[in-house]
């Protein structure tokens, strides 16, 4: 027996669109669509997908491809955060160190630990002695055991005090699924994950003088960037951040060559369900063997990487 040895199944967002185009009869051998047809399809592609995201698309394999972990870095003054490339601090990849000299008021040179993982741009931040975490970028590239700060320090950060940094704002979740309070030695407090209700119910979120480490949280996915409330009005100890475990966007299609941000088992799904939307553009009937395609196709990609867990059933005593 000769087998290929290849283990991937590449496909296009284009090719997706012509295979649809084929299975509505709107394409012989060989062609393939319009420039214009293409514009259309791939928005109706792009729209499709992203309703196929998270857990709101009736799939109970719930998108774990799209799982992401990451890093809230917490405050002192406040318990409401935006998640998102244009939101607060918060990171998929992070990293720390310590002063090894104390840095006054309007410092703009720290001494630290090392310079490992740092570079020019990222976003830094120290905690102050205040308890304060502040927050800036690095100002050209560390050398030797000083890292340059684009903004003064506001107040003094003793020897010892904790630096973060990381490069990229992390993506909107779409979904929280899990939420950890992670201490400097890594060690982890669960969270409990609240409703509207619970948290709108809660005495002294929003008090000032309501500073302690948070036990829960409540998250709305908003627009441009989600929002993420604690029930606490601030942290006390900002060494600690939140480890969040959430279902990130589905990639948008933009170029001819993009491939879907969906493992193979759904590309057929992505097919049909392109050819079931983009009907209608063409004037085309959707068959019932079409229909039945669809189905078995989308019924099958639900059922991906499904989960495991130990909630099980037995038989009473009464």
């Amino acid at each position: 027996m000769t087998t290929s040895g290849v283990y991937v199944l590449s496909v296009s967002g284009d090719e997706i669109i012509r295979q649809a185009m084929l299975d509505l009869g709107k394409l012989g051998e060989g062609q393939i669509p319009s420039p214009g047809e293409t514009v259309d399809a791939r928005l109706r592609l792009n729209m499709m997908t992203r309703q196929w995201m998270g857990k709101a698309d009736f799939a109970p394999g719930l998108k774990m491809w799209t799982r992401q972990r990451a890093d809230l870095f917490l405050s002192n003054s406040t318990g409401q955060y935006a998640l998102g490339p244009s939101g607060d601090n918060w990171a998929t990849t992070s990293y720390s160190r310590t002063t090894t000299a104390t840095a006054n008021a309007a410092a703009t040179a720290l001494l630290v630990s090392s310079i490992t993982n740092a570079s020019a741009g990222d976003y830094i931040g120290v905690v102050l002695d205040s308890g304060a975490l502040f927050w800036t970028t690095i100002n050209g590239a560390p050398a030797g055991s000083t890292i340059n700060l684009a903004s003064g320090l506001p107040s003094r950060a003793s020897s010892g005090a904790t630096v973060f940094n990381y490069t990229t704002k992390a993506q909107r979740p779409v979904n929280i699924e899990t939420v950890v309070l992670r201490d400097s030695t890594n060690s982890d407090t669960p969270m409990n994950l609240m409703t509207l209700q619970d948290y709108e119910f809660l005495p002294s979120k929003v008090d000032p003088s309501f500073i302690s480490d948070p036990t829960g949280i409540y998250y709305e996915a908003q627009l441009t960037n989600g929002v993420l409330y604690t029930d606490v009005a601030g942290c006390s100890d900002v060494t600690k951040r939140l480890h969040i475990v959430y279902l990130q966007p589905i990639q948008t299609f933009v170029n001819p060559l993009d491939t879907p941000y969906f493992p193979e088992g759904w590309y057929r799904a992505l097919v049909w369900g392109l050819a079931k939307e983009i009907g209608p553009m063409f004037n085309a009937t959707f068959t019932k063997d079409m229909q039945d395609n669809y189905t078995t196709a989308l019924a099958l990609a639900r059922e991906q990487d499904g989960e495991t867990n130990t909630f099980y059933f037995q038989p009473g005593n009464d």
